[in-house]
C-alpha cells in the first residue's frame, strides 16, 4: 500500500513514486533499436565487440543524463 507525503496510508491510489516515468520507457525503446541499428552498421565497417560495447557506454549515459535533465 502507499503511503502518501504526510504519512497516511493511501488508498489503493498511485502515487508519483508508483508511476513509470513514460519518458523512461521510450529511452528504453529507443535504446535497443539504437543497439540493433548499430549492430548492423558494426557488421558494415567490422567494429570489434570493444567499441560496439563503448558506443553502447557512451549511448546510455548520454540518454541518463538527459532524462535526468528534464526531471528537474
Amino acid at each position: 500500500m502507499a503511503v502518501c507525503a504526510d504519512g497516511r496510508a493511501g488508498a489503493g491510489k498511485a502515487t508519483h513514486t508508483d508511476r513509470v516515468d513514460s519518458g523512461l520507457i521510450l529511452l528504453v525503446f529507443l535504446a535497443f533499436l539504437f543497439a540493433w541499428l548499430l549492430n548492423k552498421v558494426r557488421r558494415f565497417f567490422r567494429l570489434s565487440p570493444v567499441a560496439y560495447g563503448g558506443v553502447m557506454v557512451v549511448f546510455i549515459v548520454a540518454m541518463l543524463l538527459i532524462w535526468g535533465q528534464q526531471q528537474g
